[in-house]
């Protein structure tokens, strides 16, 4: 959107229904496609069908990629994507954690194999850039002639309101990077994924809890049998497991944190408020990513979990002064802007299209 404005390409959405002309099935115009953007590019007379694949686990890989030329994913894996072998995981997991997940990457391999040339590396989910914007009464009149105009004259989208919130969300998230320091860790978080290993980080933070700022919570949610945990004998009235105060508003406490502390989401999956750290440029401890973006992730100044009892938090707090808190976050902000800013990452993807035209 914004290389459209400053003039340096042309950007139209069209209606899912338009993809016909664009050379995709009916398949996906009569679909509703969760967290998949399909895009056409144009380029001389050159014509590239792209699907961009924002899930956050290389376990959903889509069968739509039989619709692409070139197809982005959000959760890149060599191991599988190229080697086309089950990744190593994390020594905490057991057989009965990967039951599930081992058949279906089987499936995924012996159906999918032959079409993993067309995939790229991407960038993980981004930080949420929904917003509770008020639009006032008149500028909602307008924009609604505006794009009941476009689309009958242009047969394309007026984009231009979501754009500038858009941009006005993300004003909003940069401004907390001036943020100062107030805690040492503040976590919000719920059983969505190997319920035992968050659940031994709660315990751990309330043991921490005495010495440091903590406020931690771990809410309920059923136990799922992918990852293993149907097994397991939790109670929804134990929870939820509560540290410290209250969280009221989650990203501007995390921004004021020594520590952000994310563990192993579902089927290794990623979530936007590790991105959010990310952006903001707090030290994280994270169970390693799975998932492989278009850069080195370890180019962040992040701290790595490598057992289920959480043992390295304490050592990590008292090695993370406040001066060396400011380094890591002027770094780590460097770091988001070069890679993961929506410039950068734009650039990155019209390069890699672009190449495919020649």
């Amino acid at each position: 959107m914004d290389l459209h404005i400053k003039k340096k390409i042309r950007y139209v959405e069209r209606d899912i229904k338009q993809a016909l002309v664009a050379g995709y099935s009916e398949f996906v115009t009569n679909g509703s496609h969760r967290h998949i953007s399909f895009l056409t590019l144009s380029y001389g007379n050159t014509f590239k069908k792209i699907l961009v694949d924002s899930e956050d686990s290389f376990i959903h890989l889509s069968y739509l990629i039989r619709e692409a030329d070139i197809y982005f994913t959000a959760s890149y894996n060599t191991e599988i994507h190229v080697h086309k072998k089950f990744p190593v995981v994390y020594s905490w997991q057991t057989d009965n954690d990967l039951k599930w997940y081992r058949q279906k990457i089987k499936t995924i391999i012996d159906d999918l194999g032959d079409q993993f040339h067309k995939i790229k590396p991407f960038i993980p989910i981004a930080a949420n850039l929904s917003t509770n914007e008020t639009i006032p009464a008149l500028t909602t009149k307008i924009n609604n002639l505006r794009y009941r105009i476009q689309k009958f004259y242009a047969g394309t989208n007026y984009w231009l309101p979501a754009y500038k919130l858009f941009e006005n969300r993300y004003s909003q998230l940069l401004a907390l990077r001036e943020s100062t320091l107030k805690y040492d860790v503040v976590l919000k978080d719920t059983l969505w994924g190997w319920p035992l290993h968050r659940i031994k980080l709660h315990k751990k933070l309330a043991d921490l809890s005495e010495k440091y700022s903590i406020s931690a919570h771990l809410n309920w949610h059923e136990p799922v049998i992918e990852d293993g945990s149907s097994t397991l004998l939790l109670n929804a009235t134990d929870f939820p497991f509560t540290v410290g105060g209250e969280i009221k508003d989650y990203e501007r406490m995390l921004s004021e944190s020594r520590l952000g502390i994310f563990a192993a989401g579902f089927h290794w999956g990623w979530r936007n408020i590790m991105t959010f750290g990310l952006m903001i440029g707090i030290p994280i401890l994270i169970d390693k990513p799975l998932l492989e973006p278009y850069f080195d992730l370890s180019e962040f100044k992040a701290y790595y979990n490598h057992d289920t009892e959480w043992e390295s938090i304490e050592s990590i707090l008292k090695e993370i002064t406040p001066n060396e808190w400011e380094k890591i976050k002027e770094y780590n902000q460097a770091v988001y802007d070069r890679y993961l800013a929506p410039k950068a990452v734009a650039q990155y993807f019209l390069n890699n299209t672009i190449s495919h035209c020649g």
